[in-house]
């Protein structure tokens, strides 16, 4: 896994637009065209893009257990046994940052790939779902997203449909009885 691609899906902060042109000569060849965009574009443009396309649809967002588990309280306890997953392996959050943010887990896939490559393909069906989304949605990271998922194993077809379908698990604990 190439750690450009966890750059790549990261938020475009001040730090990172200073070092866009340093991450566009380390992408991988088939996200030419994306690094085009992504390297020379007005960063006011790029922030705005970004967060239409990564941070306002749910359908794309990149926290990967919020569309296994939705805001179940099985969400809760895969990010925390997700964050002792990531101590174990040396890395501590400093960021604000959830542990099953995509582009935390492509980075760590790309410096340790023992621990990150297994862990991304335990969430390829929801990887699968959010490139999906953003390519309906004319996304640029599509690509990106593209070529994180083929480092990875195939998804399950009709578990990748599903997602898709019916979206993130919901929780209804302590609504009935209420009255619309």
């Amino acid at each position: 896994m190439d750690r450009a691609l966890a750059l790549f899906l990261d938020y475009p902060d001040d730090a990172l637009v200073a070092a866009r042109v340093e991450v566009a000569a380390a992408a991988p060849a088939p996200l030419a065209g994306f690094v085009r965009w992504w390297a020379t574009a007005d960063p006011g443009e790029l922030r705005e893009r970004y967060v239409a396309d990564l941070d306002l649809r749910g359908r794309s967002a990149l926290n990967l257990t919020y569309h296994r588990f939705g805001d179940r309280r099985e969400r809760g306890r895969a990010l925390v046994a997700l964050k002792r997953l990531l101590r174990e392996a040396g890395w501590e959050l400093d960021h604000w940052e959830l542990p099953d943010y995509l582009p935390l887990l492509v980075e760590l896939a790309a410096v340790d790939p023992e621990v990150g490559l297994p862990l991304l393909a335990e969430y390829r069906v929801e990887i699968e779902a959010v490139r999906r989304a953003l390519e309906e949605a004319g996304s640029p990271w599509a690509d990106v997203l593209r070529v994180v998922a083929d480092e990875l194993p195939p998804a399950a077809e009709d578990e990748v449909a599903r997602l898709l379908d019916e979206g993130p698990p919901t929780e209804l604990v302590g609504l009935e009885g209420t009255r619309a």
